[in-house]
């Protein structure tokens, strides 16, 4: 029984702001899906940057026994609340935790924008966005293809993390197959 605190503590750290200056402007984020995304201009800035994406693919049908301690405390946070195995088959699926950064207040709204493809989709983009009011400092956003979507149509086989600013892309960040 000495799995389940470390599980609560995986929990509790991995949800938790990177200080307490991002704490105190955290907002609830929420995730929609986009019908039809428009291409957007491309304008990079180096005042918004796309530090890093950390994917992880949760499916024991696909990973087989997990011989990573960091793996399995993952899949546990994941797991976390659900008490049977169509619950579980609920949260199966991959996950994506974006990490970003602005160097100044943003003035008007901020966008991220998660765009991918699944392999039983072929070329077809799907795209979610989260919308943050003001953006500043080192931020985090994340983002999930699990459940139905990733069962019905397959492993996300590439994608793209998009900052936008007043309509126009000044972050970008893409895997090796987009």
């Amino acid at each position: 029984m000495r799995f389940i605190p470390l599980a609560l503590t995986a929990v509790s750290f991995c949800f938790a702001p990177h200080s307490a200056v991002e704490a105190s402007k955290a907002t609830p984020a929420v995730v929609k899906s986009v019908p039809v995304a428009a291409p957007l201009p491309l304008a990079l800035d180096d005042d918004f940057q796309v530090e890093k994406v950390f994917s992880v693919l949760i499916d024991p049908a696909v990973t087989g026994a997990l011989n990573s301690t960091w793996l399995q405390m993952e899949t546990a946070r994941r797991y976390f609340g659900a008490i049977n195995s169509f619950e579980q088959r609920l949260r199966d699926g991959h996950a994506y935790t974006i990490h970003w950064r602005v160097r100044y207040e943003t003035k008007g709204e901020m966008t991220v924008r998660f765009e991918y493809r699944q392999q039983k989709l072929g070329s077809h983009v799907q795209t979610k966005d989260v919308v943050y009011s003001k953006a500043s400092g080192s931020m985090r956003t994340e983002f999930a293809v699990q459940g139905d979507e990733y069962h019905q149509d397959g492993s996300v086989t590439a994608w793209r993390v998009l900052l936008i600013e007043a309509g126009r892309v000044v972050g970008l960040q893409q895997s090796f197959l987009w």
